[in-house]
Parts: structure tokens; sequence; C-alpha cells
């Protein structure tokens, strides 16, 4: 029985229309390994993020001591405090009587100082330099490295204290990102 051209034409694009269980297993095998290709540098982006973030909220928190400072009349002291684990540092920002006053410990509550920030709220992220940075009362500061941040995969940001008192990122792993190469 001879069938008509059309009706052949019909039966075959109806056939075609649809996805066979071959050409589905063969795409979603592509989208798995195009996604474990993608998975690593993922990991590496949020790291980064994670470091950028550290180094931000310390510069934030230095331009707020200066701030503080400067309303308040009073000196501030931000204490950076690397850990030798790399996990457990932080730092702290008090009011300070000069370079002779106490400094609030990490640890202690908001009611000692007037904020801390600890290692455990940014994972990963390890704080290799820390130290002390004074304000003076009018918001002027000693130019000083507060802190040298560093990524699992050795992507290191520094947070430095310029002399009138303005926070500055730089990369002491060549240029990252937004942040221009330190000086030295």
């Amino acid at each position: 029985m001879n069938h008509p051209p059309q009706a052949h034409r019909g039966a075959a694009a109806a056939r075609s229309l649809g996805v066979t269980l071959l050409e589905l297993m063969m795409g979603l095998a592509v989208l798995a390994i195009l996604g474990a290709l993608a998975l690593p540098a993922m990991g590496q982006r949020m790291e980064r993020q994670r470091l950028a973030m550290a180094a931000e909220t310390l510069a934030a928190d230095l331009t707020e001591a200066r701030f503080e400072a400067a309303r308040r009349g009073l000196g501030m002291s931000l204490s950076a405090v690397p850990a030798t684990d790399g996990r457990h540092w932080c730092w702290a920002l008090t009011a300070s009587n000069g370079s002779s006053g106490a400094d609030c410990a990490c640890a202690q509550t908001r009611s000692c100082g007037h904020r801390s920030v600890s290692g455990l709220d940014h994972p990963g992220v390890k704080m290799t330099q820390g130290r002390r940075v004074l304000m003076a009362a009018d918001g002027s500061a000693l130019g000083a490295t507060a802190a040298v941040f560093e990524s699992p995969h050795g992507e290191r940001l520094r947070v430095d204290m310029l002399t009138l008192g303005r926070s500055r990122i730089c990369s002491l792993t060549g240029v990252y990102g937004r942040y221009p190469a330190c000086d030295g």
C-alpha cells in the first residue's frame, strides 16, 4: 500500500518533535561537565569576596574610628590581633585616652568597646599581621598598617591607616581587582 507523500512527511515531522532518552542523557552529561568545570572558579571567587569583605570591613571601621574621634573629641583605638591558628583573629574599636589607654580584648562584650569583629565572621580568611592604630581627638592618626589578610589561595590584602586618618586597601600579591598593588 502506497501512502501519499504528504501523509509520510507528517508522520516523520511528528517523530522529530520529540527528544529521545539518549539525547536527554547526552545533554545532562554536557551540563554536568560544564558545572564541574565552573565549580572551582566559583569557589575561588567566593574566597576572594570573603577576603575583600574582611579588608573593607576593617577599612570602614578605621573610618568610623576617625569620625568618632572627631565627633567625641576623644581619641579612638583600633587593635587588630592576629591569631596563631589563623582562624580566631579579631579587631576591636574602643575609646582611648592616648597611647597609654587600655584596650578592650576582642572577646569582651560591646560594653567595653565601641565595636569588635571576629575572624569567625569571615570564614577562610586569615589575618597574618595586625597592630594597634591610634586616632587623635582631631581625627588624625599615625600612619601604620592595621592588618594584612590572606585567602586560602595565598592572595593578600593590606589595610593601611594613612597619616591624615584615611584608610586604604592595597594588594600584596599584585593588582587584585579594584585594589592597587602596595607600594612597599
